[in-house]
């Protein structure tokens, strides 16, 4: 396949209700809604809608959760025969509360099934005869170690940090061990947050300078407005401004633009730049819509990118 991913993955349950209740208080539930979500399968489904022939890994319950994320995953046509499901255990999901004004809050529910995922239930076959390794890192054991076997096979790793050191500390990976997978590594795109907490500084050219010590691969760094800025190997920037557009929703953009560059610099060989450019118009036609995936496939990205 072009592309396989080991990393988060959930569902959304969404509880519109007529007002958030204050301490002690209730509220009634109006309608339920499951979308599915989690940056990792975001990713995938982005490379999928671009035509990329991809396949996933990951554990989820036998529960009607984790029923709804492989059927959200084989509607996209990823290949889920890696997936792992995991007897009497909760699927990964998040509770979201949204009033009729929009106001919202979140619950993240980890469940027991997705960090129970262990190295031993690795496809490694799966892993060494792909183009391309993607993982968010989590769950960790299996994650480094596909990282280790991906690099080892001479396939291409990209390490996506999607949150900042905090969280990913509060997931059981530490900094250091944030640090060590690097030098499996062939592109890091950590979020904002979690670059500047990683190496202690703002400065991107300072950012680049103590990552160099753990990365010798390409650096994508996502700066939401600001846009986007890459070091290659040789330490050359290249920097894209973000789509002047009106946004409606802004969730799952860095997703969006991650898949595509994916899509763009490792499948079809575009340069750094142009690859840039092509994931920040993908990301902003996500801005323009409702949900995670409203993200383009082929013939949308064809005419809204590259008009």
């Amino acid at each position: 396949m072009d592309v396989y991913g080991l990393g988060t993955l959930a569902m959304d349950v969404l509880m519109k209700v007529d007002n958030l209740p204050s301490e002690d208080g209730f509220c009634i539930v109006k309608s339920n809604d499951r979308q599915p979500g989690g940056s990792g399968t975001n990713v995938i489904v982005q490379l999928a809608r671009l035509s990329a022939k991809c396949g996933y890994m990951g554990a989820v319950g036998d529960d009607a959760l984790g029923k709804d994320v492989l059927k959200s995953l084989r509607d996209e046509n990823v290949d889920t025969k890696s997936m792992i499901v995991k007897p009497g255990k909760i699927t990964l999901h998040t509770d979201i509360v949204i009033d009729d004004e929009g106001r919202k809050f979140i619950m993240l529910n980890m469940g027991d099934a997705f960090e129970s995922l262990t190295s031993d239930e690795l496809d490694y076959s799966a892993v060494s005869s792909a183009k391309v390794f993607y993982t968010d890192l989590l769950p960790k054991e299996p994650a480094i170690t596909g990282l280790k076997k991906a690099r080892k096979a001479g396939v291409k790793t990209v390490f996506n940090m999607q949150v900042g050191l905090g969280t990913m500390q509060g997931l059981h990976v530490s900094k250091e061990e944030i640090l060590s997978a690097l030098k499996f590594t062939n592109i890091f795109a950590p979020c904002r947050g979690g670059l500047y907490e990683l190496t202690g500084t703002t400065d991107l050219d300072a950012c680049v300078r103590y990552l160099r010590d753990y990365c010798k691969g390409t650096l994508l760094f996502t700066l939401g407005k600001e846009g986007s800025v890459a070091y290659d190997e040789q330490d050359r920037k290249y920097t894209v401004k973000s789509c002047d557009l009106e946004v409606v929703d802004s969730t799952g953009a860095g997703d969006s633009y991650m898949g595509s560059f994916i899509y763009q610099y490792c499948l079809n060989g575009m340069s750094i730049e142009e690859s840039m450019k092509f994931a920040t118009m993908c990301a902003g036609h996500t801005c323009t819509g409702i949900g995670a995936r409203f993200s383009p496939d082929l013939k949308t990205a064809e005419t809204f990118v590259w008009k």
